[in-house]
């Protein structure tokens, strides 16, 4: 389905003036989130090279992959995926796959103008998932679908056109993981189920398949399992295309500019679709003579009886993490600082653990943190917390994490904005969000400002934290935060690789 076009892009040419403005436009603009799904040999491998490949490019309309501030195993990923495209027919090339999954930035040009960008995150580099989507770490990491903007699941086009039933049962299995571990019924947001490698195909299959993907994708699965994913997938559509195109040594995608270009075009149509609501909302409040909108706290007073006070606190105190670490990402230290060997963070957490006190006058309890956090303290209410013995699957435990969540991004924005941050109290930081992060259910907003509070403090305060575990928390951020939170992981990560690039 769609015309293959020629891709291209250099994000740093120089631009016209129409073209800078335009420039500044897009990275106003609110960065959404594709996820790409797909298992083993399913041509995720394919789609990142040959976005790879089109950033060489300088003409035509395109999509490419921005590694600037991408981490090392990314970037081999992605180069060594692009090398195999081009080496296909001379030779086979190893693919350097990621353990983790990561998050790129990939961005749109129409000749030199950029057009348009957005995130692309991998959740299974290696497709070693898909086959047990139900096991726990599976479910963590498939849970993430839950606050992406778009989703892309690829499958191989079968030779021949017909699938096992045994795929057509692990497909079934892993729609089936994705709906429980995001906790819904189906999912609201646009999703592309795009057959790949159609190269492989006679060109005659090859051109069927581009032309009528959906009736393809129909006759590949049966009328059961397509019927699974329309009830699952309401927004759904479906593409063919080639990662590498049909000319020899070359990476020369065909379709693929086509699939990127209609989830831009949904949420151009969901954004246009909101405004008009809004102004038919509008319109109607004036001829009924009421005010047009009710104040924010009239909302949280009239939802105040039927919730605990430890419940109120936090959504409001998440309410507006937000409007923190105004000045955090500018006390972060980039690589190229100087600074005194340190001992790794591990050990010195465990030494801060044993050293934490809180006064003994005073009851550990969410209350008392809300109080603390309230008061100006959060590096207070931080300790209450960590001293708070409850069930992980106890309604209080949400609670307090998310409290927690909250206490973390601001008492860590507060440590580093001192000359001289104490080493300690952000260590204490880390070791309460990595306990709060390895208990909280899989795919649940806490886990954004938690996993940015630990990165915050890892990377501001030099304290020698694991690479990984870094780069997974920033991750993390980019997929569940809010938008606030995205802007703020974006900006830890640029200073991490030493990018002096504003980001907004």
């Amino acid at each position: 389905m769609g015309s293959g076009r020629s891709h291209t892009g250099d994000c740093r040419v120089r631009l016209t003036p129409a073209g800078t403005q335009r420039r500044v436009a897009v990275a106003e603009e609110r960065r959404r989130t594709i996820v790409l799904w797909g298992a083993a040999d399913s041509g995720k491998s394919g789609l990142i090279g040959a976005l790879r490949s089109e950033a060489t490019k300088t003409v035509g309309e395109r999509w490419t992959l921005d590694l600037t501030d991408a981490s090392p195993d990314t970037v081999a990923y992605a180069d060594s995926a692009s090398l195999a495209l081009r080496l296909r027919d001379v030779k086979e090339t190893v693919i350097r796959r990621p353990e983790r999954a990561f998050t790129v930035t990939v961005r749109r040009y129409a000749g030199r103008t950029l057009t348009a960008a957005t995130d692309l995150t991998v959740l299974d580099p290696r497709g070693e998932l898909a086959p047990e989507p139900a096991v726990p770490n599976a479910r963590r990491t498939i849970g993430a679908v839950r606050t992406a903007d778009g989703i892309l699941w690829l499958l191989e086009a079968p030779v021949g056109g017909v699938m096992p039933a045994s795929n057509r049962i692990a497909i079934l299995r892993q729609v089936t993981a994705m709906l429980d571990a995001a906790a819904m019924t189906e999912m609201a947001v646009p999703v592309i189920i795009a057959l790949t490698k159609i190269d492989r195909l006679p060109p005659q299959e090859m051109n069927r398949l581009r032309e009528a993907p959906e009736q393809a994708l129909r006759a590949i699965l049966g009328d059961a399992a397509f019927g699974w994913l329309l009830a699952a997938f309401p927004r759904l559509q479906c593409f063919a295309f080639s990662a590498a195109g049909t000319v020899r040594n070359a990476a020369r995608p065909v379709g693929l500019t086509s699939i990127l270009d209609w989830f831009t075009d949904e949420w151009r149509r969901d954004e246009q679709a909101a405004d008009t609501a809004r102004t038919r909302a509008r319109r109607s409040a004036q001829v009924a003579h009421v005010r047009r909108r009710a104040p924010l706290a009239a909302s949280v007073v009239a939802v105040a009886s039927i919730v605990g006070f430890a419940g109120v606190a936090a959504a409001r105190l998440l309410g507006q993490h937000g409007s923190t670490w105004s000045t955090a990402a500018g006390s972060v230290v980039t690589q190229g600082a100087t600074a005194a060997p340190q001992p790794h963070a591990a050990e010195r957490i465990a030494r801060v653990d044993s050293t934490a006190h809180i006064d003994s006058a005073e009851i550990p309890s969410v209350a008392s943190a809300v109080a603390a956090l309230e008061r100006g303290d959060p590096l207070r209410a931080v300790q209450a917390l960590s001293a708070l013995r409850l069930p992980d699957s106890s309604a209080q435990r949400y609670a307090a994490d998310s409290v927690l969540a909250a206490a973390a991004m601001r008492g860590t924005e507060q440590l580093l904005n001192k000359r001289t941050p104490s080493t300690d109290s952000l260590l204490s930081i880390v070791s309460a969000t990595s306990q709060a992060i390895a208990r909280a259910h899989p795919g649940t907003a806490v886990l954004a400002p938690l996993s940015l509070a630990r990165a915050g403090a890892c990377i501001g305060g030099r304290l020698a934290c694991p690479a990984d575990q870094v780069r997974e928390d920033l991750a993390w951020a980019l997929l569940l935060g809010t938008p606030a939170e995205q802007d703020q992981a974006r900006r830890l990560r640029a200073a991490l690789v030493g990018d002096t690039v504003q980001v907004r």
